[in-house]
């Protein structure tokens, strides 16, 4: 009988309690759902046969060494993009935010997984050892242990002081810059080559990275980073064939950088949404740089791609004046017959234009390498 009235006693304080909540929306509190609900921006581009089209940035910076966003902040802008794979690739031996000056680079990685299981978002594990030319800044990916690099980038004398050159620059760590690069080839990273023509502008292929990618160690470059590109990376891919890739290196939040812009992007086409298939795919070379509705890459890839992206309805065969209509977000330019100035296929439109069967399309924007790629529709 106590136990029954107990109960009968904590039923009335539970439902006297709820009843004294305010209600969702009163006069006092009105919730707004447009500003209340998680939104994604899709971007359109399609599959191709056999593989999955997706859409990743594989060099991104959190406020734990440079940037102004949390490694959380990252992923949700990504999610929120349009973005199927991501990675949070923070700088080792960079400690510029205040207050902040080591960190445990596996805690930015895991925050930033943990973020991107709860959005269904894939989070490659990676760093970036940033180092001064010729070595440059490179990206690992695919790491089990981030924190095995070493964070002294520069020299420093018994004292403790930084050692400066005549000019009063400092002077580079260059004895850990190859036992690092190895650190990462133990883990079986993949390897790439950040802005090659960054900072000095001047965009050139060391001896150690041209030696590097003839080796096969390092997997990528590349061509487009933040809001500028490298148009000499296209007769390195001539030359080596090494995979063109873009990211958006970002420091700041996304939206400051590049507004309602699509931002850049490495699409890589997987068999599967794993990270394993992701790995498998990249150092397969199955990838396209896009940027500026630029792709860059294998020839035939962007064919696949393009095949897939736009639909032809042919209206009169004889005259060969057809629709084609563009299913995707990228702007594709084209140059074919007569025509002096580009026949512009718009994204998500239609236009009617005359393309006579069998005729070849410059397709003027899709590089491989300094060739564009060309192609016929029908």
């Amino acid at each position: 009988m106590k136990k029954i009235l107990l109960i009968a006693i904590a039923a009335l304080f539970f439902s006297q309690l709820y009843a004294e909540e305010r209600p969702q929306n009163s006069d006092d509190r009105m919730v707004v759902p447009c500003y209340n609900e998680l939104l994604r921006n899709l971007i359109l581009i399609p599959d191709i046969d056999g593989y999955k089209t997706l859409k990743c940035d594989f060099h991104m910076h959190t406020m734990f060494a440079d940037a102004q966003v949390s490694p959380e902040g990252r992923v949700n802008e990504a999610w929120c993009d349009g973005l199927d794979v991501v990675c949070v690739s923070e700088h080792i031996g960079v400690h510029k935010s205040p207050g902040i000056k080591r960190f445990d680079h596996n805690l930015v990685q895991d925050r930033a997984i943990k973020q991107g299981k709860k959005l269904g978002l894939l989070v490659v594990k990676g760093i970036e050892i940033t180092r001064s030319k010729p070595f440059g800044h490179m990206n690992m990916l695919f790491l089990n242990d981030c924190n095995v690099f070493c964070e002294e980038r520069f020299m420093w004398d018994k004292d403790g002081n930084e050692m400066r050159d005549a000019n009063g620059h400092r002077i580079p760590n260059r004895a850990t810059e190859m036992s690092d690069f190895e650190a990462a080839e133990k883990q079986h990273a993949f390897i790439q080559w950040n802005h090659p023509g960054w900072p000095d502008k001047i965009c050139d292929m060391p001896d150690f990275h041209k030696q590097m990618i003839k080796e096969h160690r390092i997997h990528s470059v590349e061509i487009f980073n933040s809001a500028e590109w490298y148009p000499k990376v296209l007769d390195w891919y001539d030359e080596f064939k090494i995979p063109m890739v873009a990211n958006s290196d970002s420091h700041r939040p996304i939206r400051i950088t590049y507004n309602d812009h699509i931002r850049p992007m490495t699409l890589v086409f997987a068999k599967e949404y794993t990270i394993e298939s992701v790995r498998e795919a990249m150092f397969a070379g199955r990838m396209l740089a896009l940027f500026n509705n630029t792709l860059a890459g294998d020839a035939e890839l962007i064919k696949q791609l393009i095949s897939k992206s736009l639909t032809l309805r042919v209206i009169n065969e004889k005259k060969g004046l057809v629709e084609v209509q563009n299913n995707t977000d990228i702007c594709f330019r084209t140059l074919f017959g007569d025509h002096m100035n580009p026949v512009i296929f718009y994204p998500r439109k239609a236009i009617q234009v005359t393309i006579k069967k069998g005729t070849e399309l410059d397709f003027i924007d899709c590089l491989a390498g300094r060739k564009s790629v060309k192609m016929k529709l029908w």
